[in-house]
């Protein structure tokens, strides 16, 4: 398996680390405390998450597939944001993001495709996702931290404009270009 490969990334509840699993052949081929994934998406299998909160007990059924790259980057904190699943009270992975200065915990579009830092602080897993990096430019703080003034709805597009001026672009236009490109590289 090479360095650059689709993968499937879990928390390893055992072992306190990531799982690394080939995506082909499902088999575990390693544990990392840092992992980087391009082309990225979030994957939550509902008969698992069912099965938790019946159960009560934790099971693997939440994963990032994505391109594994060997050097891990330095995630940018300025264009990420944090991310947590916990199967006992979300049916899938939020992100959290600083609306009106309050902290507030949102659901990742489950056709969001993007870059996803994974490493472990204190003993504990931590995620970032670019989320909101739809237009390929950061935003300033002060354009995550109010809500946007006025929304343009497209057929295949939403821009967001903020009261200073900054404007975003919903992934949805980009969304062709990347299932696209994610095909190409499954080939």
């Amino acid at each position: 398996m090479s360095s650059t490969d689709r993968i499937r990334a879990y928390y390893n509840l055992h072992k306190k680390c990531f799982s690394v699993q080939d995506y082909k052949t499902g088999k575990v081929v390693e544990h990392t405390n840092k992992l980087y994934l391009s082309n990225a998406l979030f994957v939550v299998r509902k008969s698992g998450n069912e099965r938790v909160k019946k159960e009560g007990r934790k099971n693997v059924h939440a994963f990032v597939n994505g391109i594994r790259h060997s050097n891990s980057e330095d995630v940018p904190l300025g264009s990420s944001y944090q991310v947590s699943y916990n199967p006992h009270t979300m049916d899938y992975f939020h992100y959290c993001r600083h609306v009106v200065g309050y902290p507030k915990w949102l659901p990742v579009d489950r056709h969001w495709i993007g870059n996803v830092w994974l490493c472990m602080f204190d003993g504990k897993p931590v995620i970032y996702a670019d989320i909101d990096k739809l237009s390929g430019e950061i935003l300033s703080a002060d354009a995550l931290d109010v809500e946007p003034s006025m929304i343009i709805k497209g057929k295949t597009f939403e821009k967001l404009v903020y009261p200073n001026g900054n404007v975003s672009m919903n992934f949805l236009e980009r969304k062709r270009k990347i299932i696209k490109n994610k095909k190409a590289v499954a080939i």
